[in-house]
């Protein structure tokens, strides 16, 4: 079994930690830079339209696993992030984008200023592939194109690579009343404090996510609408409400719509935000010959009402400290039939409720190099919203220590130590292959932007 030296880790942070303490600029950015070079900047300049790519790649060790278990990929679950042992290549990214004037960044935060007073018309697009884009797949859309078709058993075998396209939608401002900005189409709802991809304006100073965000859903299709509803001296306040067709779904198979919704608020100068986000709806599969399985464990006859709600905030102290954390509750209903049948569990399923309250502290030691520790706490007793990465009933709780290291405008390194423990409601193990209930891992995770 390969166990992790953590003399020598804790030196690597240690060396990392006393490099010199002068003021360094921090690297311009390197997004755009390929395709600008390879055919100029008039897409940007006289249409709006920005094309990037991020190259997200890690490797990482943890002290349970086997030999045969490392070669077969997934040792490290149910941590989330870099799923693999050793190399893996997380995504591959191309980002085209046409962001919109208006009141607000959809999915992400109400904007200060005046409103903008001209139409304007937009789009969102994201492509990525390898190892990651398993899990952000979509029902009815990319779930089953023929490159990513496989058994996930054969898939974990053979450490296998996916695409998806968790972005593709329409975007548009309408200035009429305080203004509304529109999107419909494939998305991701942005619900919770961490958000994939790992672009440089995320909320994720880790290459490992917590088990919050794994119980939210990665993408969503339908439409949102979002406006701003004060801007001023109580700060700045931001609504937005949508109809998608459920987690993880352009086809769905229950024929009933999930609400999607948000209240977003910012202080005027935008040091302190708060948001409460959520998503509410039935997911049962309707037929055993559509489960949409593993992200709808039910079947059922009837509606099964499922919801997941989140606050979560940020708070920049100084130039140098910032926090941010986040709240999480959600419940399955379940009404006890023996037509109500979950996947995992048999008939009769009766309901499941989760909940997950996590915090991380940064420090901006210079521009281009900052450290952050994570805490979280989460409760799953029932075994049910972590599904697949685990079915364990019970507390999960971990600690992550970590730094993100800009190195120019093009490499980001972002190593981490992370220590996971379990409190069992009866006898699972979650971590080395159901032999465990403590893991420490190692993670160095490189972010290319180009």
């Amino acid at each position: 079994m390969y166990n992790i030296k953590i003399k020598t880790l804790g030196a690597a942070f240690v060396a990392l930690a006393i490099l010199d303490c002068y003021a360094v600029e921090a690297p311009a950015r390197g997004e755009g830079m390929l395709f600008r070079e390879l055919f100029g900047d008039t897409l940007e300049r006289d249409y709006g339209i920005t094309v990037s790519n991020m190259l997200d790649i890690g490797y990482t060790r943890n002290n349970r696993s086997t030999h045969d278990e490392r070669n077969d990929g997934m040792s490290n679950m149910p941590i989330t992030g870099f799923s693999d042992e050793g190399l893996e290549l997380g995504g591959l990214h191309l980002f085209v984008d046409r962001p919109l004037q208006g009141v607000v960044v959809p999915r992400m935060t109400p904007l200060p200023g005046p409103k903008p007073e001209q139409f304007d018309i937009g789009f969102t697009f994201e492509a990525f592939y390898g190892r990651n884009a398993q899990f952000g797949r979509t029902f009815g859309w990319d779930m089953n194109w023929n490159m990513n078709e496989d058994d996930n058993d054969k898939a974990r075998r053979d450490k296998k690579r996916f695409l998806a396209i968790p972005n593709f939608a329409a975007t548009a401002y309408v200035p009429y009343g305080p203004g509304f900005n529109l999107m419909a189409g494939v998305f991701g709802p942005a619900l919770g404090y961490e958000i994939p991809p790992n672009i440089r304006i995320a909320r994720n100073p880790f290459a490992s996510k917590t088990y919050a965000f794994v119980s939210e859903p990665g993408t969503v299709s339908g439409v949102l609408a979002g406006t701003r509803l004060l801007d001023g001296d109580p700060g700045i306040l931001g609504l937005e409400l949508g109809v998608v067709q459920g987690w993880y779904n352009l086809r769905d198979n229950n024929d009933n719509k999930s609400v999607l919704g948000a209240l977003r608020w910012r202080t005027p100068d935008m040091n302190t935000w708060i948001d409460y986000e959520f998503i509410v709806g039935n997911e049962q599969n309707d037929s055993v010959s559509d489960v949409q399985a593993p992200v709808s464990r039910l079947i059922a006859d009837s509606g099964q009402l499922k919801q997941q709600h989140s606050l979560n905030g940020w708070h920049n102290f100084n130039a140098r400290w910032s926090m941010g954390a986040e709240v999480v509750y959600g419940h399955q209903a379940g009404d006890g039939k023996l037509s109500t049948v979950d996947v995992v569990t048999g008939p009769a399923f009766d309901g499941a409720h989760w909940w997950g309250a996590n915090a991380v502290l940064t420090y901006q030691y210079r521009q281009d190099l900052s450290f952050s520790v994570r805490g979280e706490h989460f409760s799953d007793p029932d075994g049910f919203i972590l599904f697949p990465t685990s079915t364990s009933g019970g507390d999960f709780n971990a600690l992550t220590a970590g730094l993100r290291w800009d190195v120019n405008g093009n490499l980001t390194l972002r190593p981490e130590l992370r220590y996971d423990w379990f409190d069992a409601r009866e006898h699972d193990r979650p971590y080395g292959n159901g032999r465990d209930r403590t893991q420490l891992t190692a993670m160095v995770e490189a972010l290319f932007y180009f």
